[in-house]
Protein backbone atom coordinates (compact mmCIF):
# COMPACT_ATOMS: atom_id res chain seq x y z
CA UNK A 1 0.00 0.00 0.00
CA UNK A 2 1.62 3.53 -1.22
CA UNK A 3 2.66 5.55 1.80
CA UNK A 4 -0.18 8.91 2.07
CA UNK A 5 2.99 12.15 1.83
CA UNK A 6 3.17 14.59 4.94
CA UNK A 7 1.28 17.51 1.86
CA UNK A 8 -1.67 15.29 1.29
CA UNK A 9 -2.16 14.64 4.58
CA UNK A 10 -1.91 18.59 5.84
CA UNK A 11 -4.01 19.35 2.76
CA UNK A 12 -6.78 16.74 3.80
CA UNK A 13 -6.77 18.29 7.56
CA UNK A 14 -7.24 21.76 5.82
CA UNK A 15 -10.33 20.87 3.97
CA UNK A 16 -11.96 18.99 6.80
CA UNK A 17 -10.93 22.27 8.79
CA UNK A 18 -12.88 24.19 6.31
CA UNK A 19 -15.43 22.07 6.76
CA UNK A 20 -16.45 21.90 10.40
CA UNK A 21 -15.41 25.41 10.21
CA UNK A 22 -18.71 25.97 7.83
CA UNK A 23 -20.30 23.66 10.09
CA UNK A 24 -19.75 25.76 13.35
CA UNK A 25 -20.33 29.22 11.66
CA UNK A 26 -23.65 27.83 10.70
CA UNK A 27 -24.81 25.92 14.44
CA UNK A 28 -21.94 27.28 16.61
CA UNK A 29 -19.36 24.97 18.49
CA UNK A 30 -22.29 23.37 20.40
CA UNK A 31 -24.85 22.88 18.02
CA UNK A 32 -22.46 21.09 15.32
CA UNK A 33 -22.81 17.80 15.80
CA UNK A 34 -20.20 15.60 14.35
CA UNK A 35 -23.15 13.53 12.69
CA UNK A 36 -23.18 17.28 9.94
CA UNK A 37 -19.65 17.22 10.36
CA UNK A 38 -18.80 14.19 8.82
CA UNK A 39 -21.51 15.00 5.83
CA UNK A 40 -19.94 18.35 5.36
CA UNK A 41 -16.61 16.94 4.68
CA UNK A 42 -17.59 13.75 2.45
CA UNK A 43 -15.38 11.47 4.51
CA UNK A 44 -16.41 8.81 6.18
CA UNK A 45 -16.44 8.78 9.94
CA UNK A 46 -12.98 6.68 10.61
CA UNK A 47 -11.25 8.90 8.07
CA UNK A 48 -12.27 11.93 9.65
CA UNK A 49 -11.39 10.92 13.23
CA UNK A 50 -7.97 9.31 11.74
CA UNK A 51 -6.89 13.09 11.52
CA UNK A 52 -9.11 14.58 14.54
CA UNK A 53 -9.48 12.10 17.29
CA UNK A 54 -11.76 14.34 18.99
CA UNK A 55 -14.36 17.27 17.94
CA UNK A 56 -12.30 19.28 20.27
CA UNK A 57 -9.63 18.98 18.42
CA UNK A 58 -11.37 19.67 15.42
CA UNK A 59 -13.20 22.76 17.32
CA UNK A 60 -9.17 23.71 18.60
CA UNK A 61 -7.70 23.73 14.87
CA UNK A 62 -10.29 25.49 13.25
CA UNK A 63 -10.11 28.19 16.04
CA UNK A 64 -6.27 28.14 16.02
CA UNK A 65 -7.07 28.75 11.75
CA UNK A 66 -9.31 31.71 12.08
CA UNK A 67 -6.85 33.16 15.26
CA UNK A 68 -3.86 32.81 13.07
CA UNK A 69 -5.73 34.69 9.68
CA UNK A 70 -5.27 37.69 11.97
CA UNK A 71 -1.79 38.18 11.33
CA UNK A 72 -1.66 36.09 7.64
CA UNK A 73 -0.80 38.77 5.09
CA UNK A 74 0.17 41.72 6.27
CA UNK A 75 1.61 42.75 3.41
CA UNK A 76 4.16 45.76 2.28
CA UNK A 77 4.84 47.87 4.65
CA UNK A 78 4.63 45.53 7.52
CA UNK A 79 7.61 46.31 9.42
CA UNK A 80 9.03 49.38 11.41
CA UNK A 81 11.05 50.22 8.70
CA UNK A 82 11.16 53.91 6.55
CA UNK A 83 7.73 53.87 5.15
CA UNK A 84 5.90 52.42 7.79
CA UNK A 85 2.75 53.98 8.50
CA UNK A 86 1.20 53.14 12.16
CA UNK A 87 -2.54 53.87 11.24
CA UNK A 88 -2.31 52.28 7.62
CA UNK A 89 -1.15 48.70 9.36
CA UNK A 90 -3.78 48.93 11.92
CA UNK A 91 -6.45 49.78 8.90
CA UNK A 92 -5.19 47.09 6.77
CA UNK A 93 -5.81 44.60 9.70
CA UNK A 94 -9.31 45.32 9.84
CA UNK A 95 -9.75 45.67 6.54
CA UNK A 96 -8.69 41.87 6.42
CA UNK A 97 -11.04 41.21 8.61
CA UNK A 98 -13.70 43.00 6.59
CA UNK A 99 -12.84 40.86 3.28
CA UNK A 100 -13.11 37.55 5.56
CA UNK A 101 -16.36 37.84 7.55
CA UNK A 102 -16.43 33.99 8.25
CA UNK A 103 -13.16 34.35 9.91
CA UNK A 104 -14.32 37.48 11.91
CA UNK A 105 -17.30 35.63 13.24
CA UNK A 106 -14.88 32.52 14.00
CA UNK A 107 -13.01 34.74 16.19
CA UNK A 108 -16.07 35.69 17.87
CA UNK A 109 -17.43 32.50 18.52
CA UNK A 110 -14.02 31.20 19.38
CA UNK A 111 -13.82 34.01 22.34
CA UNK A 112 -17.69 33.51 23.40
CA UNK A 113 -16.88 29.84 24.02
CA UNK A 114 -13.24 30.88 25.43
CA UNK A 115 -15.06 31.93 28.17
CA UNK A 116 -16.36 28.85 29.35
CA UNK A 117 -13.73 26.58 27.37
CA UNK A 118 -10.09 26.10 29.05
CA UNK A 119 -8.46 25.04 25.73
CA UNK A 120 -10.02 27.46 23.68
CA UNK A 121 -9.48 30.22 26.51
CA UNK A 122 -6.08 29.33 26.21
CA UNK A 123 -5.46 28.98 22.84
CA UNK A 124 -7.35 32.57 22.06
CA UNK A 125 -5.15 34.21 25.39
CA UNK A 126 -2.02 32.60 23.18
CA UNK A 127 -3.33 34.24 20.04
CA UNK A 128 -3.86 37.54 22.05
CA UNK A 129 -0.10 37.55 23.16
CA UNK A 130 1.08 36.61 19.79
CA UNK A 131 -0.91 39.73 18.09
CA UNK A 132 -0.29 42.24 21.14
CA UNK A 133 4.07 40.95 20.57
CA UNK A 134 3.51 42.07 16.91
CA UNK A 135 1.44 45.17 17.63
CA UNK A 136 4.70 46.14 20.59
CA UNK A 137 7.51 44.95 18.08
CA UNK A 138 6.52 47.33 15.26
CA UNK A 139 5.17 50.07 17.46
CA UNK A 140 7.82 50.26 19.77
CA UNK A 141 10.78 50.63 16.84
CA UNK A 142 8.71 53.36 15.39
CA UNK A 143 8.39 54.55 18.42
CA UNK A 144 12.14 54.80 18.91
CA UNK A 145 12.88 55.88 15.58
CA UNK A 146 10.33 58.10 14.52
CA UNK A 147 9.01 59.50 17.51
CA UNK A 148 12.23 59.57 19.16
CA UNK A 149 11.62 58.19 22.56
CA UNK A 150 13.99 56.66 24.45
CA UNK A 151 13.69 53.09 25.31
CA UNK A 152 12.30 53.46 29.24
CA UNK A 153 9.92 55.65 27.86
CA UNK A 154 8.83 53.99 24.65
CA UNK A 155 8.54 50.81 26.59
CA UNK A 156 5.74 52.34 28.87
CA UNK A 157 4.03 54.28 25.83
CA UNK A 158 4.04 50.76 24.21
CA UNK A 159 2.85 48.43 26.81
CA UNK A 160 -0.45 50.98 26.92
CA UNK A 161 -0.58 51.56 23.38
CA UNK A 162 -0.81 47.85 22.84
CA UNK A 163 -3.64 47.47 25.09
CA UNK A 164 -5.33 50.29 23.11
CA UNK A 165 -4.71 48.39 20.07
CA UNK A 166 -6.22 45.26 20.74
CA UNK A 167 -9.54 46.61 22.14
CA UNK A 168 -9.75 48.32 18.65
CA UNK A 169 -9.33 44.71 17.29
CA UNK A 170 -11.62 43.19 19.49
CA UNK A 171 -14.10 45.85 19.03
CA UNK A 172 -13.93 45.65 15.57
CA UNK A 173 -15.05 42.25 15.44
CA UNK A 174 -17.86 42.60 17.96
CA UNK A 175 -19.58 44.94 15.95
CA UNK A 176 -18.90 44.40 12.84
CA UNK A 177 -20.79 41.14 13.97
CA UNK A 178 -23.32 42.18 16.38
CA UNK A 179 -24.34 45.82 16.00
CA UNK A 180 -26.87 46.69 13.45
CA UNK A 181 -25.80 49.38 10.66
CA UNK A 182 -21.94 48.89 11.24
CA UNK A 183 -20.04 51.99 9.68
CA UNK A 184 -17.01 50.12 8.90
CA UNK A 185 -15.31 53.12 7.08
CA UNK A 186 -16.48 54.97 10.30
CA UNK A 187 -14.53 52.67 12.52
CA UNK A 188 -11.62 52.88 10.19
CA UNK A 189 -11.43 56.63 10.81
CA UNK A 190 -11.71 55.94 14.60
CA UNK A 191 -8.65 53.36 14.60
CA UNK A 192 -6.74 56.04 12.40
CA UNK A 193 -7.42 58.71 14.61
CA UNK A 194 -6.54 56.68 17.65
CA UNK A 195 -3.55 55.81 16.52
CA UNK A 196 -2.12 59.01 15.06
CA UNK A 197 -3.19 60.72 18.72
Amino acid sequence: MPRVSQQYKDERRREIVAAAGGCFLEHGFAGASMHRIIAATGLSAGALYNHFPSKQDLVAACARAALDRVLAGEGPGADAGPGFDPGEWLAGLLERLAADPATTRLLLITWGEAATDPRLRALAGEHLERVRARIEELYGRWAVEELGLGAGPAQEWIGMFAQAILSVLQGYVVQSCLLPGFDHDAYLDYARTLVAQ
